[in-house]
């Protein structure tokens, strides 16, 4: 009996530490997008600005 408990243990707290590895993951992912997002938007502006120059 205490060899289940030792396995559901061992499997929660590996439940547990996969959980935190993809939240932290999909945190990066969702950090690097919306610094993309921002590099964009400065870009664009950027080419309006030296659109709007040359008429």
């Amino acid at each position: 009996m205490q060899e289940w408990v030792r396995q559901i243990i061992v499997g929660a707290c590996m439940a547990a530490g996969l959980y935190a590895g993809v939240r932290a993951d999909l945190a990066t992912l969702h950090e690097k997008a919306s610094n993309a997002a921002r590099l964009a938007e400065k870009a664009n502006d950027r080419i309006d600005a030296m659109q709007g120059r040359r008429q």
